[in-house]
């Protein structure tokens, strides 16, 4: 069972409770093996208290009562049963949260990779009670069979990172994942055979604060008091009902939902936050807030907050209220020839042993899974030695099971001596097997091979950049989309003094979307867009199904019918192999691993711990310290102009072009909010404002004169031919893209059509205005909607927006296969584009899809004639 400690090693804090500790504390803290140094300083202040010459005053202190009474209602209990029955709910509650966590966004979202580590936790649950069972069957220690089933995971951990410093970190996944099966075997246990007499109406009211909990949950109340309110009442009616009331805290953690950070949030939290320090006022310091709460989810936000309390306060309470047995010789000869000592030490000791590592073997032997890359039989068979360690809850069940003392005592004295024997057995394994085995980490290379080459690999940055960092990745790694924003913030600090490079690592036995997500990034890169779909599959890493890779190259204004033929033939899978086959020459093992200035980093991956590494490997000496220049504050810092001017042939004589609603006219109020912001620029004819696929680009409003939409190339026209105009947009037009908004590579050119002037936005301004004036971001995001409809399926035909599932979509994919009408689907159930789309269209209610052709029309429920003509009508509009 598991005390939680390795959230802590997932977050970036330790909550309040550490904040006003010293720098070294507070690290030590954050490891695994700190939380089960304070599980056994409890355990040794409890023996020595107990054994002390004031050892009466441990029981009686534990015993003292303590009545909880409101008007005639009271719940009175001694000072360990509030413990055992109150505190560790805390401690079960994060049990339920962990195992939702690792079901939504954790190790057992790949089944694939469960079925070794479930089969071994199993057997390591079956087993020692049987071992149990089989000693003491039909004595009165019959019913403690649940004692050694369990494992304390955080005792695990906690003695690996002591003794086992030469295993591989896939181990610690591996007993991670083995450590949830035993969980949910270990509750059940509680749950259906350590209960006592049943209340239904007491577990009636149970289910309404689970129903309430929900309801909260559904509509994203995220306030710690309401919480904790159903929290209590459950409480209340778990405790009368018969059900141990831990029950019902697992049963509320698994309710709390887990997500990995979602992207969207991400961007508007940082938007937000720009917003409040340019006019930092209450309202945006709260929705600035609210914003960065919903990035993270509830789970991972609650369990930084309780982890610390639950392992450094909680669980060592627990230690030392129940772990305090007088170790007299009485207790000692008994405990000899109990059969419920026996029971549980063997139980624990062997039956662990051998139910884990056994069924491990055999599972690998005959095929019916693999062990995680790195990972032993050898290794496997010592964390099968260490799962002994089953304290905490081994200790919880003792009390459950057991109403004299003496049973009580002859358990916990196994209980003790297993976790010693297993620590020591343990410890010795891994001391064998690091003398047979050199440490991995030392035999394997330590420098990037071969070195980087501008010429083959995808590189950010000034290609002659003094600093480099290689990143070996897998798209469909979670680890490896949050470390996009710590490279983000590596390149704004260290600017044009960095490269940064990307190289592929996918690991399809755990990510089986990563080898063709891989290809899609090198597809797109033949086109020029390499980055800009690295960045959009890690901003949609829930996205990468082959039909959803379609849709991403779409948005990103790639040929569709290149893109896709690269795909289905593979021409891209041998490059993706080669950057595997170079990551096995610099000894790489997982993702995502970094290389500093061609040396790996095996430290945190943190922003400070690689900008460090840079720093301390810097070629130019310890002298050249780049830091980021600092921005002005305020909406008075400048936009910058990428794209230079570029003489072109004249597009003059064109008249405006009616509003469509693509590129939205602005109100003087909406004006006067974009040149708070904004720098007015003046314009000559023929001036490129914005070049179709530049990496940085500006948004733009016209102010006086006129700017045309071009598609198509710019230079090279011969014969006084104009570029291909799609319009000519006068005074108070706004012009951008979804895909620039999303910071993606414009897909048209702009072009002065007539002299005047425009208003220059960056993203970064045009972003916090969006977050200030919500009708202003909501107008131009419905334009660039529209547009998108608009544009979408030129290259491949009409466009169809509907779920999959629809009767509806069934029989409208039927006329379309029929009739040979080229399409591409684009799905609301998966793709945020296609949800607007069916809001703007007035569909979004309904369950009938919409056609959308190349110039904007619409039908909804067309015949097959109408699907015919509009075909016909669309490919005709393309070919003109």
């Amino acid at each position: 069972m598991t005390s939680a400690p390795r959230t802590v090693s997932r977050s970036s804090g330790s909550g309040h409770l550490l904040a006003q500790l010293s720098a070294p504390v507070r690290r030590f803290l954050r490891t695994e093996a700190s939380s089960a140094a304070l599980l056994v300083l409890g355990t040794v202040l409890a023996l020595a208290w107990a054994n002390s010459p004031w050892g009466g005053s441990y029981d009686g202190f534990w015993h003292t009562e303590l009545t909880l009474r409101l008007g005639s209602a009271q719940v009175s209990e001694d000072l360990r049963h509030w413990v055992n029955d109150g505190l560790m709910c805390f401690f079960f509650f994060l049990i339920g949260m962990e195992v939702r966590r690792e079901l939504s966004m954790g190790e057992l979202t790949q089944r694939s990779r469960l079925s070794v580590p479930a089969l071994a936790a199993i057997a390591g649950l079956v087993l020692p009670a049987l071992i149990y069972f089989a000693i003491n069957a039909g004595g009165p220690g019959a019913h403690g069979w649940g004692i050694p089933m369990a494992t304390d995971t955080a005792f695990v951990l906690g003695a690996l990172a002591l003794v086992g410093q030469h295993t591989p970190t896939q181990l610690r996944v591996f007993l991670l994942s083995l450590s949830v099966v035993d969980d949910i075997g270990a509750l059940t246990a509680i749950a259906v055979f350590y209960s006592a007499d049943i209340d239904l109406l007491a577990l009636a009211i149970a289910a309404l604060c689970i129903v309430a909990f929900q309801l909260l949950t559904r509509l994203r109340v995220w306030r710690g008091p309401a919480y904790f309110a159903v929290g209590v009442v459950m409480w209340l009616a778990m405790h009368a009902s018969g059900v141990h009331a831990t029950i019902g805290a697992v049963v509320l953690g698994l309710l709390v939902s887990a997500y990995p950070p979602r992207r969207d949030e991400v961007e508007s939290a940082g938007s937000l936050a720009r917003a409040f320090r340019q006019s930092p006022d209450v309202v945006l310091a709260r929705r600035a807030k609210l914003s960065v709460e919903r990035a993270i989810s509830p789970n991972e936000r609650i369990g930084a907050q309780l982890v610390p309390w639950s392992s450094y306060v909680v669980v060592p309470v627990f230690a030392l209220a129940n772990a305090g047995v007088q170790l007299n010789t009485e207790l000692l000869g008994r405990a000899l020839t109990s059969p419920i000592t026996i029971g549980v030490f063997l139980g624990l000791v062997v039956g662990k042993l051998l139910g884990i590592g056994l069924a491990a073997t055999l599972a690998v032997r005959t095929g019916m899974g693999q062990l995680p890359p790195g990972v032993s039989l050898s290794s496997v068979w010592g964390g099968a030695a260490l799962s002994g360690l089953g304290f905490t809850v081994s200790l919880f069940v003792t009390d459950l099971a057991f109403e004299d003392p003496v049973l009580r005592e002859e358990a916990m004295v196994g209980v003790l001596s297993a976790a010693v024997v297993a620590a020591a057995l343990g410890s010795v394994w891994f001391w064998q097997l690091g003398r047979r085995a050199p440490r991995p980490d030392t035999t394997g290379p330590h420098r990037l091979e071969p070195p980087v080459d501008p010429a083959v690999d995808h590189v950010r940055g000034p290609v002659d950049a003094p600093l480099d960092l290689v990143e070996y990745g897998d798209v469909e790694c979670p680890f490896c989309g949050r470390a996009t924003g710590v490279v983000e913030e590596l390149r704004r600090r260290f600017g044009d003094d960095l490269r940064y490079v990307f190289r592929h690592l996918p690991l399809p036995d755990v990510h089986p979307h990563a080898e063709l997500a891989a290809e899609a990034t090198e597809a797109a890169g033949a086109q020029g867009a390499f980055w800009a779909m690295h960045d959009r599959l890690f901003a949609h890493q829930d996205q990468l199904e082959a039909d959803q890779l379609l849709d991403h190259a779409a948005a990103l204004g790639l040929d569709l019918g290149r893109f896709a033929e690269e795909l289905g033939q593979g021409t891209h899978a041998g490059r993706v192999r080669a950057d595997v086959a170079r990551a096995e020459a610099s000894g790489v093992r997982g993702t995502p691993t970094f290389f500093v200035n061609g040396v790996r980093h095996d430290g945190r991956t943190t922003t400070e711990a690689l900008a460090a590494a840079l720093l301390a490997t810097d070629p130019r000496g310890p002298d050249h310290h780049p830091l980021p220049e600092p921005e002005p504050a305020g909406p008075t810092r400048a936009a910058v102009l990428v794209s230079p001017a570029v003489a072109l042939p004249s597009v003059e004589g064109y008249a405006e072009t009616p509003g469509d609603g693509t590129s939205p006219r602005l109100s003087e109020e909406h004006l006067a909010a974009l040149r708070r912001v904004g720098r007015r620029m003046s314009t000559t004819e023929g001036q490129v404002l914005l070049r179709s696929g530049q990496a940085e680009f500006d948004f733009f409003v016209v102010l006086s004169g006129r700017v045309a939409v071009v598609e198509g190339p710019l230079e090279g026209l011969a014969d006084g031919r104009r570029p291909h105009v799609i319009s000519i947009n006068g005074p108070g037009r706004f012009f951008g893209g979804l895909n620039m908004l999303a910071g993606q590579r414009p897909v048209r050119s702009l072009v002065v059509a007539a002299p005047g002037e425009v208003l220059v936005i960056t993203l970064e301004q045009l972003r916090a205005v969006f977050a200030r004036n919500r009708e202003l971001g909501e107008l131009i995001t419905r334009s660039f909607l529209l547009r998108r409809a608009m544009l979408i399926g030129q290259a491949s035909g009409l466009r169809v927006v509907g779920d999959r599932r629809w009767p509806a979509s069934a029989e409208l994919r039927q006329v379309l296969t029929d009739e040979g009408i080229a399409h591409q689907w684009l799905d609301p159930a998966d793709d945020p584009v296609a949800r607007r789309i069916l809001a703007e269209t007035g569909q979004d209610g309904g369950t009938v899809p919409v056609v959308l052709g190349p110039d904007g029309r619409v039908l909804v429920e067309p015949t097959r004639e109408d699907l015919v003509r509009f075909a016909t009508a669309s490919r005709d509009l393309t070919t003109t």
